[in-house]
C-alpha cells in the first residue's frame, strides 16, 4: 500500500518540474529555464527531441550560442523532421550573426530539405542569399576569413609537425651518437686486442739468430765429442771449451746489437 503513494508523488513531482520547465521559457525567464530542462534530465532521466528544442532555445536566448548550437546539432537526425528543420534554422541563424554565411545558408537550405513547408527557413534562406548578391564584398572577407583561419590552423599543425620531428631528430642523434660511440669502443678494443696477439704470439718460423744458435750448438757437441775421442787430459780440454765459449759469447752479444728492424725516427736505437 506504501507503494502506491510513493508512486504518485514521483509522478507528481514530475508533472511539477515540466510545468516549471515550460512557465519558466514561456515567462522569458531563459537562465532558470535551461537550469529546469537540465533538471527533467538529470532528476527525473527524461530525454525527448521536444524537451532538448525547447532547452536548446533557453540556451539561444540566454545567449549561450556554443552550448545552443550544439543542442541544435543533436537534433538535425530528429525522427521529427518538423523539430529537425526548425533546429536547422535556428543553427542557420547562429550562423548568420557569426558571418558565417556559407554555413548559414548550407542551414536554411537543410531546414528546407527537411521541412519544405517550413516559410521562417525558407525567407531567411532568400534573404541571406539576395544580400549576398548586393554584398560580395562581405562573402569574399568571409572567404578571406575563413582561408587566414585555415591557413593559421596548418602553419601552428606545421610548427607543432616540424617541433616533433626536430626533438625526435635529437633523440635519434643521440642513440646514434650511443651507438657509434659503443662501436669506436669496440674497434679500439678489437685493435688494441689484435696489437697485443700480434706482440704476444709466437713466431711459427725461428728467426736467423735462433738459427745459427742451434747450428752452433750442435757443433759445441760435435766438438765435445771429438775432444772426448782426442784422449786429452781434462785441463787441455777445459782451456779449448773456454775458449770456443767466449768465442761464442762474443758471436751472440754481436747478434744482440744487430737491429731487427730500422728503429722510429727520433728513438733511440735498443
Amino acid at each position: 500500500m506504501l507503494l502506491i503513494p510513493a508512486s504518485w508523488n514521483k509522478i507528481s513531482r514530475q508533472n511539477s518540474a515540466i510545468r516549471s520547465a515550460g512557465e519558466s521559457y514561456r515567462l522569458g525567464e531563459y537562465e532558470a529555464s535551461v537550469e529546469n530542462h537540465l533538471k527533467l534530465n538529470t532528476d527525473f532521466g527524461l530525454s525527448s527531441p521536444e524537451l532538448n528544442y525547447d532547452l536548446a532555445l533557453s540556451y539561444h536566448y540566454n545567449k549561450q550560442p556554443e552550448d545552443a548550437q550544439r543542442t541544435y546539432m543533436s537534433l538535425l537526425n530528429a525522427p521529427d523532421n518538423v523539430i529537425a528543420s526548425f533546429a536547422s534554422n535556428q543553427s542557420g541563424i547562429i550562423h548568420g550573426s557569426e558571418k558565417k554565411y556559407k554555413e548559414a545558408l548550407q542551414a536554411f537550405k537543410f531546414a528546407l530539405i527537411k521541412d519544405p513547408l517550413n516559410e521562417a527557413a525558407r525567407y531567411n534562406f532568400e534573404l541571406l542569399s539576395r544580400w549576398l548578391e548586393e554584398n560580395p564584398e562581405e562573402q569574399q572577407s568571409e572567404d578571406d576569413q575563413n582561408q587566414d583561419q585555415e591557413n593559421e590552423e596548418e602553419q601552428k599543425d606545421q610548427e607543432e609537425q616540424d617541433q616533433q620531428k626536430q626533438e625526435e631528430k635529437k633523440d635519434g642523434e643521440g642513440d646514434e651518437e650511443t651507438e657509434e660511440d659503443e662501436a669506436s669502443e669496440s674497434q679500439k678494443k678489437e685493435d688494441k686486442s689484435g696489437e697485443k696477439s700480434e706482440q704476444e704470439e709466437p713466431s711459427e718460423e725461428p728467426s736467423d739468430m735462433e738459427s745459427d744458435l742451434s747450428e752452433r750448438e750442435k757443433q759445441m757437441e760435435n766438438m765435445r765429442e771429438k775432444l772426448e775421442e782426442m784422449n786429452l787430459n781434462p785441463e787441455q780440454a777445459a782451456q779449448i771449451l773456454d775458449a770456443m765459449n767466449a768465442a761464442e759469447l762474443r758471436y751472440i752479444q754481436q747478434n744482440k746489437k744487430k737491429p731487427t728492424k730500422r728503429p722510429d725516427r727520433g728513438l733511440p736505437d735498443w
